[in-house]
């Protein structure tokens, strides 16, 4: 892996859990819930993936990978504030099915790396992010060793903040931040275009409305990068343009006077728009611009 000379940096996301899924029907069980596809994370890679409500609604995200100590176990990378409600939610749908389900979040850490220019990250400790190849790289490992982990792959030891900061650059959410439970549909958070979903991968909670969605390429909301001038606008700002409220802000990055804001495309129209004191320009980024040129149809979910 590169080292901090060449711009390597890293932290460890505290917000982040573990959730353990163990036992002869981890992967099934799984398999059968969620919008990717479990098999793959196999250890050589991180699969990205959400569990939904049977409306098609976000309930939650995580990266799937292989448990080294037991192939055949997944651990979740989840959002550490709501690592108990996900085991609960598992633990309804386990019913007779030979499966463990902890929360692990005492015993694991997460950390990040990321090339400072947005350059992948080739190779080092942990594996690629899934979603973008500019997102770099993620490590599960014992609490304890993380501090270690980060000072043995050369990098420079980073402010959390840097990390979020990197990620709004790139237009890309963070559960904590940016997606509403049982509000966003995983359409308008781009999970088709960031790898969350794979709709050939056979049944999930929430399938149906999520393929008919796809399917008509009717999402009439994304989650957008945005150019802020004037004051930063706090999350939760309506975005609007003129009378009309079109999106909200949601994760905020003051220093580069940038945003994430989840806007209605078919209301958008040229109009100015402006978010309290700011005015807020849409950037969409390149990775997901070829795939709304034709959306915000009036027959979309996600009203």
């Amino acid at each position: 892996m590169a080292g901090a000379a060449d711009g390597l940096l890293a932290t460890v996301l505290t917000g982040r859990g573990i959730v353990r899924l163990s036992g002869a029907e981890a992967r099934g069980l799984l398999q059968g819930l969620v919008t990717n596809n479990v098999d793959a994370a196999d250890g050589t890679r991180l699969v990205y993936s959400a569990l939904l409500t049977p409306q098609g609604k976000f309930l939650f995200d995580f990266f799937m990978a292989a448990d080294p100590a037991d192939p055949e176990a997944v651990l979740l990378d989840c959002d550490g504030a709501r690592a108990g409600e996900l085991v609960k939610r598992l633990t309804m749908y386990r019913l007779r099915a030979k499966v463990e389900i902890e929360d692990m979040s005492g015993d694991f850490a997460v950390a990040a790396f990321w090339n400072e220019d947005g350059s992948p990250v080739p190779d080092g400790p942990g594996l690629p992010d899934p979603r973008h190849m500019a997102m770099g790289g993620r490590a599960i490992c014992p609490a304890a060793e993380a501090d270690a982990l980060i000072g043995a792959s050369g990098a420079r030891e980073a402010d959390e903040s840097a990390w979020h900061r990197h990620r709004i650059g790139l237009g890309i959410g963070d559960a904590a931040r940016d997606f509403e439970p049982d509000r966003t549909f995983p359409l308008e958070a781009n999970f088709a275009e960031l790898n969350g979903i794979d709709f050939h991968k056979g049944c999930f909670i929430g399938q149906e409305v999520t393929s008919r969605t796809k399917r008509r390429g009717s999402v009439r909301k994304r989650l957008l990068s945005v150019r802020v001038e004037g004051d930063m606008p706090a999350a939760g700002t309506p975005v609007k343009g003129g009378a009309r409220e079109v999106g909200s802000i949601f994760s905020t990055d003051e220093e580069n006077g940038r945003a994430l804001a989840l806007l209605r495309l078919d209301l958008l129209n040229g109009a100015v728009l402006e978010a309290g004191q700011a005015e807020i320009m849409p950037q969409i980024p390149e990775w997901l611009a070829e795939h709304i040129g034709n959306e915000g149809g009036a027959d979309g979910e996600g009203e």
